[in-house]
């Protein structure tokens, strides 16, 4: 009796799923003899054995850009929305203060001193050498104002703290009086004439002649 026999197949399946499969063509093991020997059963099965097909599966790897496409898309990012959510924090956030310094804490005291002074009372831009006329009221009796007038020999300026020295000669005696610029008892501060001079102080009259500090 002939025995049959079943051809085995050898498969081998690729572990990445995106690759496709492709069959490769039958390749006979060995190549059927005929001899003058008789045919018999075992001489039969002896043969299909030799014979027996080989199948092998060969992956094809696709190229990267199939690959890239089966990965989840993100979705698309607009980029004006973006921008419009940074304005808008932007806005809402405040802007913020520039810091001071503890080296401009008084000068910035000062100025605002000086401009609350100014809006009582103006002053002049006072410079060595000019004849001054100065009111002052006196503090004991305020309806009365002493009137000084003199030149200015000298001017320190300290802010709010401002002072000039003025010089007059009275009763062939020469006296220097200083007055601090903005202080509220001063009611009125008028120049009465410029003079031009070289130096920022003018301490050399102490030793000239009284006709230099004498005014009417």
């Amino acid at each position: 009796m002939a025995s049959s026999q079943i051809l085995l197949q050898r498969f081998v399946i690729p572990q990445n799923p995106i690759s496709k499969v492709g069959f490769v063509s039958c390749c006979p093991t060995s190549r059927l003899g005929y001899g003058n020997t008789p045919f018999t059963s075992i001489s039969w099965s002896h043969s299909i054995q030799k014979h027996r097909a080989g199948f092998a599966v060969r992956a094809e790897s696709e190229p990267q850009e199939n690959a890239q496409n089966v990965e989840q898309e993100a979705p698309p990012i607009d980029v004006e929305e973006e921008q419009e959510k940074e304005k808008e924090v932007s806005e809402s956030k405040p802007a913020r203060k520039p810091r001071v310094k503890l080296g401009d804490i008084m000068g910035i005291l000062h100025k605002r001193a000086i401009e609350a002074s100014e809006k009582e009372r103006a002053t002049p831009d006072i410079r060595t050498g000019d004849i001054v006329e100065i009111k002052l009221e006196v503090p004991e009796n305020k309806r009365r104002l002493s009137i000084y007038k003199g030149i200015v020999i000298s001017r320190q300026n300290s802010g709010i703290h401002t002072t000039i020295r003025i010089r007059r000669i009275i009763a062939g005696v020469g006296v220097e009086i200083v007055f601090p610029v903005y202080s509220p008892n001063i009611k009125e501060i008028k120049v009465v004439n410029h003079r031009k001079v070289r130096r920022a102080r003018l301490y050399y009259l102490r030793h000239k002649l009284p006709r230099l500090s004498t005014f009417k």
